[in-house]
């Protein structure tokens, strides 16, 4: 226990998370234990997004990348805890959310904690042990919910999907696609897929192409026309509205900024 040591505390407010989202980034030797104090939004860790709301706690382990999705609106409110000396990484198929719900005792603690560890002298042991307190009792709380085989069937059967929806994005799927290949209800697969990852199956798909599209735009010399068939848009009129609603400016227009970003 001795080797475990609290580093930072961050907290980032509405305005500064607006202007400076926390963008995909890994740390190569620290913990860090991200609360959501206020609002909800989408968050990735490692291969995966899911849905966080106000009293969730995201798992971020060492040399895991995570950040937030850079498609939503960034509004949410964090409290981070930085810890180095500390192993809590969840496997690649189980969910790194731990959720408290609204107004639980720790996210009232955080605001003096981070008030103690930036402005007051002579509490840095007392902040390492409210620390640590809080690092057992999330571990406590994922083993507890190991413990139940319902939920966390219904968490694997998400991340089989996601890998498939992965793999498959460019393709012409359904919903009705999706939930004859995994044997279940258009509606269960909805709501199962909603509630880990914030969006819908058909949601998600959009986004992985328009990803792969910025990608494919900025890297390669493509023509746009045929990027647009490799990631299974047959209209592209179709094409340049997503890509401006994802994105903001045309497909033409996002390729001609970087080109120019790269000429200088």
């Amino acid at each position: 226990m001795e080797k475990i040591q609290l580093t930072d505390i961050f907290f980032v407010d509405r305005e500064y998370s607006n202007r400076h989202p926390h963008m995909l980034h890994r740390h190569a030797d620290l913990l860090e234990l991200l609360y959501i104090f206020s609002e909800s939004g989408r968050y990735i860790v490692g291969n995966y997004e899911y849905a966080v709301t106000e009293g969730d706690f995201v798992i971020c382990g060492a040399n895991i990348p995570h950040g937030e999705d850079p498609f939503q609106n960034h509004h949410i409110q964090t409290y981070c805890l930085v810890m180095s000396g500390a192993t809590f990484a969840p496997a690649e198929n189980e969910r790194p959310i731990i959720s408290l719900g609204k107004d639980n005792a720790i996210g009232g603690l955080l605001p003096e904690l981070y008030d103690m560890f930036h402005k007051q002298t002579g509490y840095s042991e007392v902040c390492r042990h409210l620390a640590l307190g809080i690092y057992f009792f999330l571990q406590r709380k994922f083993l507890e919910r190991a413990a139940n085989p319902k939920q966390l069937k219904r968490e694997r059967l998400v991340y089989k999907i996601l890998d498939y929806l992965n793999e498959h994005y460019a393709e012409n799927l359904s919903l009705d696609k999706i939930s004859e290949h995994f044997f279940i209800s258009k509606s269960n697969l909805s709501h199962y897929f909603k509630r880990e990852t914030g969006l819908s199956p058909i949601q998600y798909i959009m986004q992985r192409r328009i990803g792969e599209a910025q990608s494919l735009l900025v890297e390669t010399s493509q023509p746009i026309q045929e990027i647009e068939f490799r990631l299974g848009f047959n209209d592209s009129a179709h094409f340049s509205k997503m890509f401006k609603k994802y994105v903001g400016v045309t497909p033409n227009e996002y390729r001609k900024h970087f080109a120019g970003r790269r000429r200088r």
